[in-house]
């Protein structure tokens, strides 16, 4: 694995207000078991876990998804402890599609440990379980541009720059930055995988490299391949770019390479 630079440092961000959208304020997020288990009180005893599976794919908000990620990751808390709280919460208010989804979504973070420990270090393989080598390589300038946020799509930049932010980003916006990473810059999913190791709060192994694969075409998917309209995908989850315009997303970048092939300057427009 090529180690990388440290373009971003990252600085550890989030509000006050939880309501609000995810800022550049003081962190909420407080490690270890208390603070877990406060978290996870919280929730489930408010009416959030009853819309979830309507809302998990808001980009910017904080009761829309659980954010029991960096607590799960960290081990402060135990799957095993989040589902008999999600079944208290069914028996006081009613278990629905959107609590059902929760339990879902832990059965593809509990999948993705064991097919972890399954593959070894295969999870790390360019061709993953496929044993074909996707057409991508490593373009170093589009590699920086993404890490950076500043690449012609004002989606993914802004995603970038509120993972750089925050350590955080939100699953859908996961999804984008890695669709657009591999299908438009062709660039070596594992580079990917890497710098979200580098940049995330609730990093583990088996979920970020799992998933890389998954979204690299190379994981366990019968599709064989996650290609996101991006287009399309902004229409859906930010039509009025109040994401976009919140993380700077625009830029000026029109091109993914500022030089060709022969390393002549590529005009700008």
């Amino acid at each position: 694995m090529t180690h990388l630079p440290p373009l971003v440092t990252r600085q550890h961000a989030w509000p006050v207000t939880l309501e609000k959208p995810l800022s550049n304020q003081q962190s909420p997020f407080k490690g270890g078991e208390s603070s877990g288990l406060a978290h996870i009180k919280e929730y489930f005893t408010s009416q959030h876990p009853q819309t979830y599976k309507e809302t998990r794919n808001a980009l910017d908000t904080w009761h829309h998804s659980t954010k029991l990620s960096p607590w799960l990751a960290q081990g402060s808390v135990s799957v095993r402890f989040v589902l008999d709280e999600l079944i208290k919460h069914e028996q006081q208010f009613g278990a629905n599609e959107s609590t059902y989804w929760i339990f879902f979504e832990l059965l593809w973070r509990e999948y993705f440990h064991w097919n972890a420990l399954k593959l070894g270090t295969t999870l790390f393989n360019f061709s993953g379980i496929k044993e074909r080598k996707p057409l991508t390589s490593f373009y170093p300038q589009r590699f920086r541009a993404w890490c950076e946020g500043n690449t012609p799509n004002a989606a993914v930049n802004a995603c970038m720059k509120q993972l750089n932010a925050t350590g955080y980003l939100s699953n859908r916006g996961r999804q984008w930055v890695a669709s657009y990473l591999v299908n438009e810059m062709r660039i070596d999913w594992r580079y990917g995988a890497a710098y979200f190791e580098q940049q995330l709060l609730d990093y583990d192994v088996a979920s970020n490299w799992g998933n890389w694969q998954y979204l690299g075409g190379v994981g366990a998917d019968p599709r064989g391949l996650r290609h996101f309209n991006l287009e399309k995908q902004v229409q859906m989850y930010d039509p009025d770019s109040e994401f976009i315009k919140r993380w700077a997303g625009k830029s000026q970048m029109t091109h993914l390479d500022t030089v060709d092939a022969a390393d002549w300057p590529i005009m700008r427009h």
